[in-house]
């Protein structure tokens, strides 16, 4: 199973200060904060350690269930450019991201599970309204996993269970496939597991 999250970096910087009073200590830890203060881009870094607590979250609360708002019980480790951990109730889940100049795309996995992952793709969504982002999000990830399986995409759907969690969702045998799903401005991704 894998969580992701992305990070439109335009919109992003448009819409939130990350630099005001407080902002930091409410969701970061000391150690992330110096990560932050001594990053060449420390921008880029708050971003992307937010990229790295999203994407755990998303996987934590598919596993162990509860949705919440705890941003400092997630601590991040760099370990290099693009890999990091990120640890919770001692729980510790790797991560990767990818910075391009437009978005920051990270996903997480439990250290000590294989990688499960079947698909894993980020793109550029068109400027349609919010409800039509969404089902082009659902269309995209639909035709992947066709096209990846062979299986017909009459029957295929994307469900959310009672805690908003996303499953790709077969008709035909009434299976659901683990799915995490991102969208942040102008720039989604999801992953198929």
């Amino acid at each position: 199973m894998t969580g992701n999250d992305i990070v439109d970096l335009a919109t992003a910087s448009a819409g939130s200060n990350w630099k005001r009073r407080g902002f930091l200590e409410k969701l970061f830890t000391p150690q992330e904060q110096q990560y932050i203060h001594t990053a060449a881009l420390p921008e880029e870094m708050v971003w992307k350690l937010w990229s790295m607590k999203e994407s755990t979250y998303k996987i934590y609360t598919r596993q162990y269930g509860g949705r919440f708002f705890a941003p400092l019980k997630f601590n991040c480790t760099i370990v290099d450019e693009s890999n990091g951990t990120v640890n919770i109730n001692n729980i510790v889940y790797q991560t990767t991201s990818f910075l391009t100049e437009n978005y920051i795309y990270s996903t997480a996995k439990p250290v000590a599970v294989k990688d499960t992952c079947i698909s894993n793709h980020c793109f550029r969504i068109p400027d349609l309204q919010q409800i039509n982002q969404q089902e082009f999000i659902y269309k995209k990830l639909i035709t992947c996993y066709t096209e990846m399986t062979q299986v017909e995409k009459t029957g295929l759907l994307i469900i959310k269970n009672e805690a908003a969690v996303p499953f790709l969702y077969c008709e035909k045998d009434k299976s659901t496939i683990p799915v995490s799903i991102t969208h942040h401005g102008n720039y989604a991704g999801f992953t198929i597991n």
